[in-house]
């Protein structure tokens, strides 16, 4: 189980970073010993062209339940999806990233 502080920790050192949702996910996964699948809050403004605005963040959110766990909660990961995937497949690049413990 992971303190508060090492969970922000753990997610502010995400910031200016780049991922595909498949390399966030596992990287989540991996710091919380758990399946870890982030849901594209974004996706459906985006395809029904209610948000075509290419410089806004997106958002990307995850929750973790458990009554007892310090690191149930609620979080979210804004991003900016890159024009073309990086060389490393990346095609997301983190800015900022909230979070509520449970």
């Amino acid at each position: 189980m992971r303190t508060k502080t090492e969970i922000i920790t753990f997610l502010e050192n995400l910031l200016h970073k780049r991922f595909s949702e498949e390399t966030l996910n596992k990287k989540l996964s991996g710091f919380f010993d758990r399946k870890i699948e982030v849901y594209n809050a974004s996706q459906g403004r985006i395809d029904t062209g209610e948000d075509d605005d290419e410089l806004s963040d997106y958002n990307l959110m995850f929750n973790i339940e458990g009554g007892d766990d310090s690191d149930s909660g609620y979080y979210d990961i804004y991003m900016l999806p890159m024009r073309r995937a990086g060389w490393d497949d990346a095609d997301m690049y983190i800015t900022e990233v909230s979070y509520e413990f449970g």
